[in-house]
């Protein structure tokens, strides 16, 4: 009887970790617009990097090259269906935030007020004014160069949190559609 409640408590142990430890996810990302380069980076606990590489337009569409051989191919007709899918950049919990901007006169109110809503936005989510940090940088000539590094972190149970709403909503609204078919 005693092995039985040693085995379940280290199993709620270990389930309660999973669950409710936070993984901590780091996005780096630089864009300059003279030399036509944009770079990215996402790691995790900013050690592990799980994907790399550049982004580089094609006739059809844009190309992520995540490696000297491989790139993945987004055509632009099927960017709106992909967007329309459930996404779970809402359960993700913005840490920290750092933007620095380097650019010339001519981009200089549009980048300003990117900036200000950035700050705005980080704020209303629930960031605090401590963790975003905003540089705006300005240069002679005609220059644009953005560098973004974003802290988020998630765990699984919020993950699952928001598949069950998604879950609830796909069932009502079938339900809806069930009830309005045996109705008419």
């Amino acid at each position: 009887m005693g092995r039985f409640f040693l085995f379940s408590a280290v199993g709620i142990l270990v389930l309660a970790v999973l669950l409710f430890f936070p993984i901590f996810l780091e996005a780096d990302i630089h864009y300059d617009m003279n030399r036509k380069k944009f770079g990215f980076a996402l790691y995790a606990y900013k050690v592990l990097k799980l994907i790399g590489g550049y982004v580089t337009t094609y006739p059809g569409g844009i190309a992520l090259h995540i490696s000297p051989k491989k790139a993945i191919l987004k055509p632009y007709s099927g960017m709106d269906s992909d967007r329309k899918r459930f996404s779970f950049t809402k359960a993700f919990r913005i840490v920290s935030l750092r933007l620095t901007t380097e650019t010339g006169a001519e981009y200089l109110i549009p980048v300003s007020l990117a900036h200000t809503a950035l700050r705005s936005f980080f704020l209303s989510v629930g960031g605090r004014k401590e963790k975003i940090e905003n540089n705006l940088w300005l240069t002679n000539g005609d220059e644009l160069r953005i560098s973004l590094n974003l802290v988020t972190f998630f765990n699984l149970f919020i993950l699952l949190g928001a598949l069950a709403n998604l879950l609830k909503e796909k069932i009502k609204s079938l339900w809806q559609k069930k009830t309005k078919k045996s109705i008419v």
